[in-house]
């Protein structure tokens, strides 16, 4: 029995080399209330499910708390010992102040290693299992004098280890708890107030912004009961959802939030509002599908970027004109941020604040909430100030308004949509003839009084329905006194008081549409006979044309010409033979009218268009002779003398091969002449057999050819070199030539067989446009041939000559492409240069002035050469053809070639020879001082594409 306490003592030795010495017990003291004990705590990450006994006699505890999450089978273990020395019987609690610890039990051992008491609580565990009824994790210490006690507790979560750890006397917590409670309810009350003061104002102003606010309100005080564990204190069973229920509550505070920051800034782009919202929904939907830890991380990042997006907002889109509002909004926002990145700063980093710090932290948050709160109440002052300075301004505009509406030169109306005069003005009263507004609304029950024609209101009204509004409706109306004259009418039609109401303005326009009238009459009628114009009866025929193709109509035009009219001109003056165009125009009209349209298209020439079954030919034919026996039987009496007159009259009838109005009055014109050169005073009807009729379908072949060609790019450039008889060639010189893709790819087809039809029809300068710019194109692509290239000449027709957007073009062309003026020389043809002089003079000097050159082409083949060559300023004289091909057998062309020469040498102008089929030409040439020369004898035409040098 002696031996026993050996064997314990022993015992006892044994288990302290066995078991891992502790920290240093808690003296807990008469003075003791209050103390935290991170540093008093050793800690040891254990299987998430291991015992007590596991756990005791563990190595790897030690004093330093690593705050990332654990693994999901791991659980914290912390263990600390107190011994009290207070004397006599003393009351402590060890309290855990997270509320949102999933799982945290608790054991108290005393110095014999015996459980005195646990306590197994937890967010995902029931309420009732706390030992108080307490928003944090609690356990009372009851402790004798000496009695020493070993804390044990473990922890088990997914989110970060940050839980403030304190023991206190009993009688210190009760205390702090009271101070704690009572900055609890001062910040819960003041959210309380704020969110149903708002949410009363709002039912009560209808202010969306004080909607927003009060939930805002509402929203941050439920979050700040979750967040200090009262409202799973209050609702126990939502313990288990408490992370939902704060990420759902963090989530729906920022949505609120930024409703009613959008709603007080003026001017956020869209895009703000979405990135604000978005971030609402991402962290309500974070709260379903991450574990704790991400849901915190992503609470942080998506909180705090939404926060300051909003300090951002608030500072960047204040109001100018008042920025009161907009200042305390901005500085409640900075608060806010502040205090919750400091929060946040501190969670993060694993630094612990106390409840008391935090609350205070809370209270400089709701500062925030307040300016922010105020900041509402200003922008709603100012809202109403503003709605009260605009209604004081509508009513202003109202008053100018109503003197406008009295004092206004136009008439001004209201009417319903059935007519029914509601209100008018003075000068409504002076325009339909009535002396005051009492007498008009009495005497004038319905708006179609206005009219002359009731269909004009019924149109009117009709497009009202479907449009709302008319502007400048030209209407012919009736006064009072029932004379009419012309009115402006602009109408609007607007919805108010359930009835739909016509707004409108009148001015009269009568001398307007009257002096209109008279200007449309002289712009379609010719002057002296009253008859259509050339300029209308075109059109007319354009549009019969059209009709004829579109509808398969018949169409007839006659064209006549008076015989010896010329007679009544030269023998009695220009007046008699007005009055006598004039007397014969209206006997002509008379047989024409009520069967087509009778136009004077010149001097003494007249046309007739027929349409639909006037113009068969019967029809046709037979009004021609009606016409051929008014003239023949029409008597001119001038100065005692008669005279009798005759007609020729030429008959078109449409067919599908007539494409254009001037091709018709051609094919016309034509017939008219036939009918003169077989003996005047006759009908000749045109037929395709005709020589004539042949000629145009061939032209209008090629021009169909030539904007195909011109649309689908089936020209071809060629060039042909020339070369120089008195000096050595250097560089390329050449001449562009151009040649039509036929419907073979592999035909080439001449410009002799399509630059008639070209020049007929007005498509030179079309043809000249394209080979501009094909060939500069070409030239910028090629820069080694640009910059060998001495000089390229270019043909331009007479019609591009007086174009004056086609010599636009061309400047463009030169700076477009980058091409050195004096590379290029532009070709001009000797005929016509004379007959448009102006024009080419103009067009020479103005590429000359730039450094172009000029060459006057064919010269030689007018009648007079040399009068018109001072006058032109070219570079250039090409000798035509005709007199070069056959210089070595004929001595006059010999003669020709050297006065053009000698011509041109005199005045400054080098020549260069054409069709030059030989060298022996080619010699004889240089003998004589000719320049240049061109021809097969020196290079034939090749594509320009495939060029090579002169060899």
């Amino acid at each position: 029995m002696k031996s026993a306490p050996l064997l314990l003592l022993l015992g006892y030795l044994l288990l302290g080399l066995t078991l891992p010495s502790q920290a240093k017990p808690l003296l807990l003291d008469s003075t003791f209330t209050h103390q935290e004990l991170q540093g008093q705590v050793e800690y040891l990450r254990a299987e998430k499910y291991a015992q007590l006994s596991d756990v005791q006699s563990d190595p790897g505890w030690h004093t330093n708390l690593d705050i990332s999450p654990l693994q999901p089978n791991q659980s914290l273990w912390g263990r600390f010992s107190v011994v009290q020395q207070a004397g006599n019987h003393a009351r402590f609690a060890f309290v855990i102040a997270n509320p949102t610890l999933d799982e945290v039990d608790l054991y108290l051992l005393d110095d014999r290693g015996r459980i005195r008491r646990s306590l197994m609580m937890g967010a995902m565990r029931p309420f009732s299992a706390r030992e108080i009824n307490h928003r944090n994790f609690l356990i009372r210490l009851e402790m004798t004098a000496g009695e020493k006690l070993d804390i044990y507790f473990r922890v088990a979560d997914k989110g970060p280890l940050v839980f403030p750890i304190d023991l206190w006397r009993d009688e210190a917590l009760i205390a702090e708890e009271q101070g704690n409670l009572a900055k609890i309810g001062m910040i819960g009350g003041a959210l309380a107030i704020l969110a149903f003061y708002y949410l009363i104002t709002y039912v009560l102003l209808r202010s969306p912004v004080r909607f927003w606010f009060s939930m805002a309100s509402f929203s941050f005080l439920l979050l700040f009961l979750n967040v200090e564990g009262l409202l799973v204190q209050i609702v126990p069973p939502l313990s288990n959802y408490i992370s939902i229920l704060t990420l759902s509550l963090v989530a729906l505070a920022l949505f609120n939030a930024s409703k009613v920051s959008h709603l007080m800034l003026r001017g956020v782009p869209l895009y703000w509002r979405y990135v604000s919202y978005s971030a609402s929904y991402l962290l309500l939907l974070s709260a379903f599908i991450l574990n704790d830890y991400w849901q915190i991380i992503t609470a942080i990042g998506l909180a705090g970027s939404t926060l300051v997006v909003q300090l951002g907002l608030s500072w960047r889109y204040s109001d100018r004109k008042d920025g009161r509002p907009n200042r305390l909004y901005a500085i409640g926002w900075s608060t806010i941020c502040v205090i919750a990145l400091v929060q946040s700063a501190f969670y993060v980093s694993g630094i612990l604040l106390g409840n008391t710090f935090s609350l205070y932290l809370t209270l400089l948050m709701l500062l925030g909430i307040l300016l922010i709160a105020l900041a509402v109440e200003t922008h709603q002052q100012a809202q109403v100030l503003s709605r009260y300075e605009r209604q004081s301004n509508t009513i202003n505009d109202l008053r100018r308004f109503y003197e406008l509406f009295r004092n206004s030169a136009e008439g001004l109306y209201t009417s319903t949509l059935s007519g029914k005069l509601i209100t008018t003005n003075p000068a409504m009263c002076k325009l339909f003839g009535y002396d005051n507004e009492q007498q008009m609304l009495k005497e004038c029950s319905n708006t179609s009084q206005f009219y002359a024609n009731q269909t004009d209101r019924l149109t009117l009204v009709e497009e009202l329905v479907k449009q709302g509004v008319v502007m400048g409706r030209e209407i012919r109306g009736v006064r009072r006194d029932g004379s009419p004259f012309w009115f402006s009418i602009s109408v609007q039609l607007r919805h108010e008081h359930n009835e739909d109401y016509l707004f409108g303005t009148i001015f009269d326009i009568t001398e307007r549409k009257e002096s209109s009238m008279s200007l449309e009459y002289m712009a379609t009628h010719d002057p002296l006979t009253g008859v259509y114009n050339r300029r209308e009866f075109e059109q007319r025929l354009r549009n019969g044309l059209n009709q004829a193709r579109d509808v398969d109509q018949e169409l007839t035009l006659l064209y006549m010409d008076l015989d010896q009219f010329k007679v009544v001109n030269d023998t009695c003056g220009h007046k008699a033979g007005d009055i006598l165009i004039k007397q014969l125009s209206q006997q002509l009209n008379q047989v024409v009218e009520g069967r087509g349209i009778l136009a004077r298209l010149g001097g003494d020439e007249f046309g007739v268009l027929l349409e639909s079954e006037q113009a068969s030919d019967e029809n046709a034919y037979l009004l021609a002779n009606k016409l051929l026996n008014v003239v023949q039987q029409f008597r001119f009496v001038w100065d005692n003398r008669i005279f009798t007159l005759g007609i020729s009259i030429g008959l078109v009838p449409y067919h599908k091969a007539i494409h254009s109005p001037e091709q018709l009055l051609s094919m016309a014109d034509s017939a008219c002449y036939m009918a003169k050169e077989q003996g005047r005073n006759q009908v000749h009807v045109y037929s395709k057999q005709d020589d004539k009729i042949q000629r145009y379908e061939t032209e209008l072949h090629w021009v169909s050819l030539i904007n195909k060609a011109l649309q689908e790019d089936r020209f071809v450039l060629y060039y042909q070199h020339y070369h120089p008889l008195n000096k050595i060639s250097r560089g390329h010189h050449y001449e562009i030539l151009l040649r039509m893709q036929g419907d073979d790819e592999q035909q080439i087809v001449s410009p002799v067989a399509f630059l008639p039809a070209a020049e007929h029809y007005n498509l030179t300068a079309q043809i000249d446009r394209w080979v501009v710019e094909h060939y500069f194109r070409w030239l910028a692509d090629n820069p080694q041939h640009k910059k060998e290239l001495v000089r390229a000449n270019i043909n331009l027709s007479g019609h591009s000559l007086g174009d004056k957007e086609l010599r636009l073009f061309v400047l463009n062309a030169f700076e477009k492409y980058g091409i050195p003026y004096n590379k290029i020389c532009f070709e001009i043809t000797e005929s016509m240069a004379i007959i448009k002089m102006d024009e080419t003079l103009q067009f020479i000097k103005t590429f000359h002035q730039l450094g172009c050159t000029f060459a006057l082409d064919d010269f030689g083949s007018g009648f007079s050469s040399y009068g018109y060559l001072k006058s032109l300023p070219v570079n250039y004289v090409k000798i035509d053809g005709g007199f070069v091909k056959d210089l070595l057998v004929d001595p006059v062309d010999m003669a020709m070639v050297s006065s053009i020469k000698d011509v041109a040498k005199a005045m400054g102008m080098k020549t260069v020879a054409e069709f030059v089929e030989s060298k022996e030409i080619m010699v004889e040439l240089g003998k004589m001082g000719v320049d240049y020369a061109q021809g097969y004898g020196v290079a034939r035409p090749a594509p320009l594409r495939d060029f090579s040098p002169l060899a």
